[in-house]
Order: C-alpha cells, then sequence, then structure tokens
C-alpha cells in the first residue's frame, strides 16, 4: 500500500537500511570479539554480504508496514484518500450479468 506519491518508498527504505546495518554492527563486533586474535576476515566479509542482502529481502515488507504506520499516525487518512473509488466506472447490472 502506498499513498499516491513518488517517492512514498524512501522511509521505508530508510528504517530498512538503519536496521539491517544496526544488525551487522553487533553481528560483526560479536565475530570480532569472538575470534579475536586471528579474525577469519574473508568469512565475516562473505557472509556478511549474504546476510545482508538476506535480511533486506526479508526486512523490507515490515518496514513499508512500520513506516506506513508512522505515516498515519502523523497524517491521518483524509476524505479524498477514502474516495479512491470515485474514478471508477459505474458497472452496469445488465452486463455484469452476463
Amino acid at each position: 500500500m502506498h499513498r499516491e506519491e513518488g517517492d512514498y518508498f524512501l522511509g521505508a527504505y530508510m528504517i530498512m537500511l538503519i536496521v539491517m546495518e544496526l544488525f551487522f554492527a553487533f553481528g560483526f563486533l560479536i565475530v570480532l570479539l569472538i575470534t579475536w586474535p586471528n579474525p577469519p576476515w574473508d568469512a565475516i566479509q562473505w557472509v556478511g554480504a549474504i546476510v545482508l542482502f538476506g535480511g533486506v529481502l526479508l526486512a523490507y515488507p515490515f518496514a513499508k508496514t512500520l513506516w506506513l504506520a508512522f505515516d498515519l499516525m502523523f497524517r491521518p487518512v483524509g476524505a479524498g484518500e477514502l474516495r479512491w473509488y470515485d474514478d471508477v466506472p459505474p458497472v452496469d447490472q445488465d452486463d455484469a450479468r452476463k
């Protein structure tokens, strides 16, 4: 769902990006502390990239829902948005039965 604005996805993208980078930073710090004298840099790089890519794919729908909730909290739905069906032409009942 979007609210008829061209750049509406940017808020959801921002939330997703911040959350995924925080998860990566905490995970990186934990792995670094556990393996400290000799951290496996190649494994951290490849696993981190795979986890970030998969996390972004999984997190975007939730980030979009969260962004919509924030937007609705600060900018409630107006009468114009509730009347979206006015642009749809009426269906003739005789044509609908055929």
